[in-house]
């Protein structure tokens, strides 16, 4: 078994705050935008790409103009699923943030010690409009280009 002694250093050192909890959220969810934006990856097939290299384009042109706005709405859906899952993370903001720093999941933590008041029911009403409203967009975004995509191409 691997045991770390008390104050033991690991070779780094950064003081807790916005940007570790940044770092924190950006590794955290790029998971999830990898799996979307590869999902229509995927999908998308070779055939325009190999189409823009025979007349011409180079790989840095292809992707620009023919790649980037294929994927665009997924990353659009994978950029809001992210906010959603990190705007409202508690575990991950408390886990690495500093004293200095405080996001709305910890401050409406702390003020529940204090009990539980209407700006707390109102604030934890609006996170979670904002949650449903950015999980609506997203989906109606991947079903857009979904349809958009199977329209694109009759009898395939």
């Amino acid at each position: 078994m691997f045991f770390i002694q008390a104050g033991t250093r690991l070779g780094f050192e950064s003081p807790l705050g916005w940007q570790t909890i940044l770092v924190a959220h950006v590794v955290f969810n790029t998971s999830v935008v990898a799996l979307v934006v590869r999902a229509r990856f995927v999908s998308m097939g070779q055939t325009l790409e190999e189409a823009s290299y025979d007349l011409g384009a180079g790989p840095l042109s292809t992707f620009r103009q023919v790649t980037l706005p294929r994927l665009a709405p997924a990353v659009l859906a994978g950029g809001l699923l992210a906010f959603t899952f990190s705007f409202d993370d508690f575990v991950t903001s408390f886990f690495v943030a500093g004293v200095d720093s405080e996001t709305l999941p910890i401050y409406i933590w702390g003020q529940l010690r204090f009990g539980v008041t209407p700006a707390i029911n109102a604030t934890a009403a609006m996170i979670l409009g904002l949650t449903l409203v950015a999980i609506a967009v997203a989906y109606l975004v991947l079903r857009r280009t979904s349809q958009d995509r199977d329209a694109a191409v009759p009898g395939i």
